[in-house]
């Protein structure tokens, strides 16, 4: 329908169109074309209404602001197999078009035929719930250009022809906005929405599909171009999910999977481009497809709780191959087949995610430095795990390339794969808080090459496969070093591999305030630390042997366990601020350990044969202990700087005792060092020469002041400054006891040095007669030999202990009753209760070897009572009571030690202590109960418990003993001198006893030293006589007599004390004569009292005295 636009035929326009507006019949229409120059123009088509048109132009066609056209279920079809051209709705100068539930179709493969088309500033095509499709070539479903904008509501958008988009925005200005529309193509280069050069598409919800090849689903081309996307759907089979050349792409929410790169930022018009996605999904599914392709200079993409997916065969999730780019994520989750994130010019800043590679040779997080100044990564909270073999989890190279790690995890799963690598000149890594863990065969924690810079704080490496190392630096030239730094709590631990492993060229390992643990088939104790090795070097089918250099671990409060091992180069290593290395140092084919020095509070823990060419120990070297008491290691070193403290494991016993040696080979000592003896279970025992602990070889030598004993030393005592095992003290001694100068040994005996005799005159020759046969020469005198032994005060105090125990409650008769007057019938002679009170003082116990002499101070008081009095034939009584009583002995024991090269003895001490208490039963019998004349019996049996306890400067220890005693005497009273005569009323008493002891103790631990007694049964005898006057009665009166009496003692045993293996035997007196005098008497009918004074003198120079006091009541 043509309108001519003069006043007349616009009056009449206006009348009939509200008429045609309100008919219920549909029409069929050709061309709407409202074009009201006055703009006064309103169009409404009816339901049903059809615009069929073939011509130039559209089918619908508003220009003019204020000319509208408005219709619901409309049928629009545009064009033909000969007018292809044909635009089915068209709004342009101002023009507005709207329409809902309706059918837009364009016809014929011509350009150009949009179904909706919206020109010029103002103009506004507006279509809700319709099918809107074109069949033609370039032919769009929805085209705004120069300010045009279009509006869509739910339905479809279809194209099915080459370069047909389904949304496409031209221009500035220029404005899409869809909701809920479904949009397909289906043809090459066909895409679903296009904004270009300052225009602006924004969809939200709905889908997008495209099938083509190269058919974008979003595309952004030109400056200040935006196409926003809020959860829609976009599935694009063969082309970019979103390709930026130029603009800007925001995506809110829904899902992007593209068979080519799901997001693409290319340099086509030289505009910069950016990106920014939220809370959406990103798939790439094709072979080189890409999740986030930033491949235009000056170009961004950030995106924040997004999904990305590159799952082709060399997919990647994120790439950055041109200078000034940069890409940011946050909170989200990266899964590719190739590389996670590859950055050759830009920078990458990664927090809060995951990458996860599946292929083999696969890397995580890849930065190589190929254009521009720099390429970075920073990931912050970021878990990144490959599963492939030969996969990389981060990696720098080229210089330039930096990667900085904080908080974050790297996991290998694959057989030879890398946790971290970084290689060449100028390129950095390092890593805050992070773990990195690998499971796979061969793999490495961290590989270092070629003069890169890796810095580690807080950084934790766990190997767990076999032959997997924790940090492999290696070089491939000449002349070139790496150096790694860990620190502030980093860790190392691997199963099957080195900790550090040096290959080629220089290597520096800075290691502070962190920990190294290296095993080898998952025991810790056979691990290598650090390994110097050459490395093999391939080029143009040549290969090249690269030996290591100058190898330097410098370690600062760390803790390292694992062997270093040098088969190349030059090994330097360090211990300060209280490091500890826990490992043997081994140098094999051309590789040499120069030195290791240890400051005042590192420490060396050797637990194997060792070698190096210098070491310096201000702190502590310790052999680490035998297992089993066998594996004792050797050190050798060319020069030995002391000032520290040597720790040796020595089975202290004669010369043939296994040890820990240290091996001075053909240099010297300097300093002075403190040697700290542990001893290997060794029982104890004499030297000859000694046990030799430092040797010298190759004309080594030592310094005389270069070694001491340290007071840490098993059973060390510091007034001798002597070690002491089971009885024996051993001295450390420069040339031991004549045996190699400059060696150190440990002698438990001393040879002194023997006077030349005076010189002779010279005897004038004789006749020497005829000559006889060959005279056999003696055996050669050799030096050393058995001396004086260095017995340890400990034995002479437990020694002690057991002869006050066993002699502490023995008595006779008389000690326990005194006697009254003789047919005094004043007195009661009925049952009684009886007290002592004993003190003594003994000297002169020796031990058999050494000079061991003991002096025991003891005291006890004994309470009794009869039970029972019988009468036993005409004049004899028979009683039985109890007894009771407290004692209490100190010992002191001293030794006389003789030190090789001291000028007199010293002299070592010891105390020993026993208290406790012991009761029992006795029996007498008297054939004369009132006069006591005649004869006597008396038995009785006791048992004792004690509380022990030997101290000495090597400590104190306590222990339990007791003991159980029968005693049987027997005595004959006689008056043998006739009466009137002038001893008629002496009392001479002959009488004997035998006592039996048996004492049975725990064993006593000090120091190492194990002290148990031997043969526990012992018997004494005494016999002796007793003198005293016969007292006349007188009533009411008290009587006192005095008595003299004089005893052998004897004694059956040796006690002897068992000190590991050793067993020593004390030397008490076998025979010895004791004297008593004192008096008894009666103070009252009922009370007795009795004292005496005693002294005693022995063989083997021993003495003893003592007194006691006995009172008694009877009733």
């Amino acid at each position: 329908m043509h309108c001519p636009l003069n006043p007349i035929m616009l009056g009449l326009l206006a009348l009939t169109l509200p008429a045609l507006a309100g008919s219920a019949d549909a029409a069929e229409r050709g061309q709407v074309l409202v074009n009201d120059a006055a703009g006064a123009t309103q169009l409404m088509l009816g339901d049903g209404d059809t615009a069929t048109y073939a011509g130039a132009g559209a089918a619908i066609d508003v220009s003019v602001a204020g000319n509208t056209v408005r219709g619901a279920g409309i049928t629009v079809t545009a064009g033909s197999a000969s007018a292809r051209s044909t635009i089915g709705v068209r709004a342009s100068a101002g023009g507005k078009v709207t329409l809902s539930d309706s059918a837009i179709k364009t016809l014929g493969d011509g350009q150009g035929a949009h179904a909706l088309a919206a020109s010029g500033a103002g103009s506004v095509v507006s279509v809700s719930g319709s099918d809107v499709s074109t069949q033609g070539t370039y032919s769009h479903g929805a085209y705004a250009q120069s300010g045009g904008r279009i509006e869509l509501d739910g339905g479809t958008i279809t194209t099915t022809n080459s370069g047909s988009r389904g949304l496409s925005a031209e221009g500035a200005g220029s404005v899409i906005v869809a909701r809920d529309v479904v949009l397909s193509t289906a043809a090459y280069n066909a895409g679903g929405a296009y904004a270009e050069n300052g225009a602006s598409i924004t969809l939200h919800g709905g889908k997008i599909t495209t099938t083509g090849n190269y058919g974008d689903g979003i595309s952004v081309r030109g400056a200040n171009a935006l196409v926003s996307v809020y959860g829609t759907e976009i599935n694009v089979g063969a082309g970019v999910g979103a390709r930026l050349e130029g603009g800007r792409f925001v995506m809110d929410g829904g899902s992007l999977t593209a068979g080519g790169s799901a997001v693409m930022l290319s340099s086509g018009t030289g505009a910069a481009s950016s990106v920014d996605i939220r809370n959406a999904t990103l798939t790439s599914t094709g072979d080189f497809g890409y999740g986030i392709n930033i491949n235009a200079k000056d170009t961004s993409a950030a995106v924040e709780n997004v999904s990305i997916s590159a799952l082709g065969y060399y997919g990647t999730g994120v790439w950055l191959p041109s200078t000034g780019t940069s890409f940011t994520a946050t909170g989200f989750d990266l899964t590719s087949s190739h590389v996670g994130v590859d950055n050759r010019a830009g920078r990458v800043t990664l927090v809060d995610g995951n990458v996860t590679t599946r292929d083999a040779n696969a890397h995580g997080l890849y930065v190589s430095r190929e254009y521009g100044s720099s390429a970075t990564i920073k990931a912050t909270k970021v878990n990144v795990k490959t599963r492939g073999d030969g996969a990389v989890g981060v990696l720098a190279r080229a210089s330039g390339a930096a990667i900085e790690l904080l908080d974050a995890s790297v996991t290998t799963e694959g057989a030879s794969a890398y946790g971290l690598f970084a290689s060449g000149s100028g390129v950095s890594l390092s890593a805050r808080n992070t773990q990195v863990s690998t499971s796979g065969a061969n793999a490495t924690g961290l590989s270092v090459s070629n003069r890169a810079a890796v810095t580690l704080d807080n950084t934790g490496f766990t190997l767990a496969g076999a032959g997997a190392h924790g940090i492999w630096s290696y070089v491939t030239a000449a002349g070139v070093s790496n150096t790694v730094t860990l620190r502030n709590g980093s860790r190392i631990d691997t199963q099957d591999g080195v900790g550090l492993l040096a290959s080629g060229g220089g290597h520096t390992f800075l290691v502070s305030d962190s920990d190294i643990t290296a095993r080898a088939g998952g025991d810790v104790g056979s691990g290598v630390l650090l390994h110097s090795r050459a490395v093999t070097v391939t080029s143009g089918g040549v290969s090249t042997v690269i030996e290591s250099e100058q190898v330097t671990l410098d370690a600062t409060n760390a803790r390292l366990t694992g062997d270093v091992l040098a088969d190349s180069g030059t090994v330097d290593a360090s211990l300060a601020n209280g490091s500890t290395l826990n490992g043997a140092l081994v140098q094999r084919g051309t590789g040499r350990i120069n030195g290791l020095t240890l400051d005042g509070t590192s420490t060396w823990i050797v637990r194997g044969d060792s070698s190096l060419a210098t070491l310096s120990n201000a702190g502590t070297v310790a052999f680490a202990a035998p297992a089993g008491g066998a594996g004792f290691k050797t050190l050798t070193v060319n020069n030995y700087v002391g000032g520290g403290t040597l720790v040796l494991n020595t089975q202290l016993g004669d010369d043939a005792s296994p040890t820990d040696k240290l091996v001075i080979d053909g240099g010297t000592t300097s300093g002075n060092t403190a040697l700290r003896i542990v001893n290997a279970g060794g029982s104890g025992g004499q030297t000859t020469y000694g046990i030799r602990v430092v040797e010298t070889i190759n004309g080594g030598t030592t310094t005389a002041d270069a070694f001491h004993l340290d007071s840490g030393s098993t059973g060390y005592r510091a007034s001798a400054r002597t070690v002491s095992l089971n009885g024996y003290d051993y001295s450390l001694v420069r040339g031991g006891n004549g045996a190699v100068a400059p060696d150190w040994y440990l002698t438990s005996d001393y040879t002194p040095p023997v006077t030349p005799p005076d010189p002779v005159d010279p005897i004038n020759p004789t006749d020497p007669g005829d000559p006889t046969g060959p005279v056999t020469p003696p055996d050669p005198v050799l030096p050393g030999g058995p001396g004086f032994k260095n017995v340890s005060p400990e034995s002479g105090a437990y020694a002690g202990n057991r002869l006050a125990a066993t002699r502490l409650f023995t008595h006779s008769l008389h000690d326990r009753v005194p006697a009254y007057a003789d047919g005094d019938a004043d007195a009661r002679h009925g049952r009684g209760l009886w007290a002592r009170v004993q003190g003594r003082h003994d000297s002169g116990l020796r031990m058999s070897e050494g000079r061991v002499d003991v002096d025991t101070d003891s005291a006890m008081v004994q309470l009794g009572g009869d039970l029972l009095k019988a009468p036993l034939g005409r004049e004899g009584a028979l009683y039985a009571g109890l007894m009771g009583g407290y004692g209490d002995a100190r010992s002191r024991s001293v030794s006389t030690l003789m030190l090789p090269g001291a000028t007199q003895s010293t002299h070592a001490r010891a105390r020993g202590k026993v208290s406790g208490y012991a009761g029992g039963v006795y029996g007498t019998f008297y054939a004369n109960d009132l006069t006591r004349l005649g004869a006597y019996a008396d038995t009785w049996i006791q048992y004792g418990r004690y509380t022990n306890q030997v101290s000495s400067e090597l400590g104190s220890v306590r222990y339990r003993s007791n003991v159980w005693s029968a005693s049987l005497e027997g005595g004959y009273a006689l008056k043998p001198f006739a009466a009137g005569s002038a001893l008629e009323a002496l009392v001479i008493e002959p009488n004997a006893q035998l006592v039996y002891s048996r004492y049975r103790a725990q064993d006593a631990t000090l120091q190492g030293t194990r002290m148990r007694s031997g043969d526990n049964g012992s018997w004494q005898s005494r016999v002796g006589v007793r003198l005293y006057p016969q007292v006349t009665p007188r009533p009411g009166k008290s009587s006192v007599r005095p008595f003299l009496e004089t005893n052998w003692l004897h004694r059956s045993d040796d006690p002897t004390v068992r000190m590991g293996s050793t067993t020593l035997q004390a030397q008490p007196s076998r025979n010895a004569l004791e004297l008593k005098v004192g008096a008894e008497g009666r103070v009252g009918k009922a009370v007795q009292v009795s004292g005496h004074l005693f002294g005693q003198t022995g063989s083997h120079s021993q003495h003893g005295y003592g007194g006691m006091l006995n009172v008694s009541y009877r009733w």
